[in-house]
């Protein structure tokens, strides 16, 4: 089962149990009744509310400030994907095992990490000769991805 990080706690609000959450997904993924996973723990949504950019998330299980207090700075995780996605809209985490080669069929290596940056996604693609590259995930480098794998082209001193 593939687990997605939708936000971390910042911090505590109230005395009541709530916590601030800071978005990590481009989905809404907070609402009440869904199953979260914080800290190896199964929590269920009680209530959310909107607060600038961030959310205020009380939880079933949890009732006062003492008893979230030790979430503050834990990410918090779904098994939920998104229903629909565009045909440039990907599952990341998916992505972790897929084979990369060039547009002449060339097996270059395999995907073992997605790096996040300001500026986008990096590929930490692992090469035939075990060096490690950083490839950024954008139309100019990634030509296609399916399920046999990720089509990159080979640009001039990208590798």
């Amino acid at each position: 089962m593939l687990f997605y990080c939708i936000g971390k706690i910042v911090n505590t609000h109230g005395i009541k149990g709530e916590v601030k959450v800071r978005p990590e997904t481009d989905f809404n993924r907070f609402k009440i009744g869904k199953t979260v996973y914080v800290d190896s723990k199964t929590l269920t949504i009680k209530t959310v509310r909107k607060q600038n950019d961030l959310f205020i998330i009380s939880f079933n299980e949890h009732s006062s400030l003492t008893s979230v207090e030790h979430l503050k700075h834990q990410d918090i995780y779904t098994n939920e994907e998104p229903n629909e996605l565009s045909d440039d809209e990907f599952h990341l985490p998916k992505l972790i095992g897929l084979n990369v080669f060039t547009e002449n069929h060339y097996v270059f290596g395999t995907v073992e990490d997605i790096v996040d940056v300001p500026q986008g996604h990096l590929l930490r693609v692992k090469t035939l000769d075990e060096r490690s590259i950083m490839i950024p995930f954008v139309k100019e480098f990634i030509k296609s991805v399916s399920e046999e794998g990720i089509m990159i082209a080979l640009i001039e001193g990208l590798l």
